[in-house]
């Protein structure tokens, strides 16, 4: 099915429903299976199984299957899913001996007929043709010029010997090339479009429709050139990579679920319809589908009334079935219901910015650093849009008001204008988290609102060197704090005592605090009593204060982790424009 694969030994799930009861009984989906992988596909995602592969063999006047017993385990299935169909599919990327079968009378008559007897004996529901491509020596097999012609004879003869009950497909390249489809199209019951491959990074490979990242063609290109060659929509089933193409940076093919542990940042291509990974300079490194896409690629089935969606290949997918479930619940389920394609392809979450100085001391550019890469990693998947500046000049309140939350690793706003936008921005509803040395402020700091604003006075004194501190959980069931230990020991953190305690202003509540049984705590620098808080908000404003944020250490630890995730999910649930993760 795919040009490497001869050689290849390389959230949302619905209330599970019944093939033969679906919302849009017309619509197919065509998973493909192979004989080289052990895993056992779920009968319940899909309407039908294509088996890869079988092979003209030697002699050019039969059919040699890979791996036959694996193939009868998946007709086995169909006892779990009556209506499931299992086609075996013949062919695939260098896998020849068509064109010369194909062109013998004799030859191609024997191969038919053992086509017949594959399917009484494995009890298959048709057979699925992928010869890649009829005239074409792309891929080092052989060929005629003549194979066109000689490929609507071979379908012809195979939809006599299969006769009307049995299934007939074929496999598509995505330029709908090499076929004579208004002959060809009279006797298949449906084409599947191989919409993939092509291009590679820093190119799409399969996205939906042309971007600046497009490859050679896209997804609704292909659709159209199959409808212009003879195909009708009816007979259209659009496929779909469960795998990634990279290029010079990345491997060429990277299985959807081994994507999380590829290098760079997940972007979307919102042109395309797309997502991608990115380098640091923004280059796509990696092109393939997720959930989103998927489900506006099965969006764009339904609107177009093509059959349906065909993907290669069910081992490419995560262990929870991402992938598959989205065809699934969008193709065959009730999505359409629940405002179609749900929550698998609605628009980024919410908008957040994250401010940081390269100027600060190098502790806190080290722990800003990996708040922006800690960050990136909540975004995969692009649920949200996160951007990033070292410089809010530009940033005036008309921006920052489309911002859930401002995030500010290390630093707070040294200019009087950014200062003046920030202020209106946390005055009419902004959200705000701030770590460390954003909420440092002494007599040279000259800010007097910001004061206020954190709810405490200046800064007093800090422990010194750096070093881990047992921690208290004061709120206990606080949506920050109600999955944290009441106690727990936080990484190596240079901690901040105030001149005014937080505590003694009306409207903070304090979440978390340094324990007294740290005292004395420091080498160089002592502090030996005191209240200390460590992680509180103020009411009057949308925010929260951590104190953690000195150096490479506080992303070491699973409990200041959650912390930190429970702190910004906090602020941004509480956006007045609405709470984005509220299911609806």
């Amino acid at each position: 099915m795919l040009r490497f694969l001869i050689n290849f030994s390389i959230f949302a799930t619905l209330v599970p429903f019944s093939l033969d009861a679906q919302e849009n009984p017309g619509k197919i989906i065509v998973g493909y299976v192979t004989s080289w992988t052990d895993v056992m596909p779920d009968p319940m995602t899909m309407t039908h199984i294509n088996y890869a592969f079988g092979h003209v063999n030697k002699t050019f006047d039969g059919v040699r299957i890979d791996n036959p017993d694996r193939l009868r385990q998946i007709v086995g299935l169909k006892e779990k899913n009556p209506g499931l169909k299992v086609l075996l599919s013949i062919g695939g990327w260098g896998s020849g001996g068509f064109s010369t079968m194909a062109s013998r009378r004799h030859d191609r008559s024997n191969f038919v007929k053992d086509c017949g007897r594959v399917v009484n004996e494995y009890n298959l529901d048709g057979i699925d043709i992928d010869w890649e491509y009829p005239t074409s020596n792309a891929a080092g097999i052989d060929n005629s010029p003549k194979d066109t012609k000689n490929f609507t004879t071979l379908m012809k003869d195979l939809r006599k010997v299969l006769g009307d009950d049995k299934l007939l497909t074929l496999a598509s390249v995505a330029s709908g090339e090499y076929i004579d489809f208004k002959a060809v199209s009279q006797v298949v019951d449906f084409v599947n479009i191989m919409s993939y491959d092509m291009g590679s990074a820093p190119k799409h490979h399969a996205s939906l429709y042309k971007s600046e990242h497009t490859g050679w063609m896209n997804t609704s290109e292909a659709i159209e050139k199959h409808i212009a060659v003879g195909v009708p929509k009816d007979k259209i089933v659009v496929g779909i990579p469960f795998y990634g193409r990279g290029g010079s940076v990345l491997p060429s093919f990277v299985n959807y679920r081994d994507i999380p542990n590829q290098q760079g940042v997940e972007c979307w291509d919102d042109a395309a319809k797309e997502p991608y990974l990115a380098d640091e300079n923004g280059t796509l490194i990696l092109g393939y589908d997720n959930p989103r896409s998927i489900a506006i690629k099965c969006k764009y089935i339904i609107d177009n009334g093509l059959r349906g969606g065909m993907y290669w290949d069910y081992s490419g997918d995560n262990d929870r079935g991402d992938l598959r479930n989205t065809m699934r619940d969008c193709l065959l389920g009730n999505m359409q219901d629940r405002g179609f394609p749900g929550n698998y392809a609605k628009a980024p979450r919410f908008k957040a910015l994250i401010y940081y100085s390269t100027s600060e001391e190098v502790a806190h550019v080290q722990f800003a650093e990996q708040t922006v890469e800690f960050m990136k990693k909540l975004n995969y998947g692009d649920g949200f849009i996160l951007d990033v500046t070292t410089d809010l000049s530009g940033y005036d309140y008309d921006k920052l008001k489309d911002y859930s939350v401002v995030i500010m690793p290390n630093a707070s706003p040294k200019s009087p204008e950014a200062r003046k936008a920030f202020e209106k921005y946390m005055e009419n509803g902004g959200g705000w988290v701030g770590f460390h040395g954003a909420g440092y402020n002494d007599a040279r700091t000259n800010w007097p609102w910001f004061n206020g604003f954190l709810g405490t006075g200046t800064f007093l004194c800090n422990n010194w060197p750096p070093q881990p501190a047992l921690l208290d959980v004061n709120a206990i069931g606080h949506d920050v704090t109600k999955n944290l230990p009441e106690h727990f020991v936080a990484p190596a953190s240079e901690w901040y005592m105030w001149n005014d305690d937080p505590t003694t202003r009306d409207n903070v509540t304090v979440l978390l605090s340094l324990s007294p049984k740290n005292y004395p705590i420091g080498i160089k620098d002592i502090i030996s009593f005191g209240a200390f808080p460590v992680v509180w908000t103020n009411a009057k404003y949308r925010m929260i204060y951590l104190n953690m944020g000195h150096g490479d250490e506080e992303y070491t630890d699973a409990t200041q982790k959650l912390l930190f995730i429970n702190a910004i999910r906090w602020i941004i649930s509480h956006d007045p424009k609405g709470n984005p993760f509220k299911i609806k």
